[in-house]
């Protein structure tokens, strides 16, 4: 079985480093970009299963490119799970009404994070059944 491809989005350096690390020592094949515009590069290139994506993203929000990645027909059915530091039920309502399948709030447990990351892995891009 190939492993899950994961488009990781986030301005920030060190949590990138870091988040590709944990994800890469779970067996995820991981890929990462620093800016809004590098995520629709990386998608049409890469073709992700899943993307991790900051809502705060230099040139283009996290919210909007969510938006436009489910308008594509051709990529739609990645999931999109939001990364955000912002404790604000408006901007989960806002992920999930762009289309985002998760909202993980952003912390210093990184195993949190991973462990979320499985369970929408498991649930979503490889269910028991397949």
């Amino acid at each position: 079985m190939e492993p899950v491809r994961i488009l990781v989005a986030d301005d920030n350096r060190l949590l990138l480093a870091i988040t590709k690390d944990a994800l890469e020592t779970q067996g995820f094949q991981v890929v990462t970009v620093g800016s809004g515009m590098d995520v629709y590069r990386e998608v049409l290139e890469r073709r992700p299963h899943l993307i991790l994506l900051d809502i705060m993203m230099p040139e283009v929000d996290g919210i909007e490119i969510c938006k436009n990645l489910k308008r594509n027909p051709a990529t739609q059915k990645i999931v999109i799970v939001i990364h955000s530091a912002k404790r604000d039920m408006d901007l989960m309502d806002l992920a999930y009404e762009a289309g985002a399948e998760g909202f993980i709030m952003k912390s210093n447990q990184i195993e949190e994070m991973v462990d979320r990351i499985r369970e929408i892995v498991k649930e979503k891009i490889r269910p028991a059944s397949a």
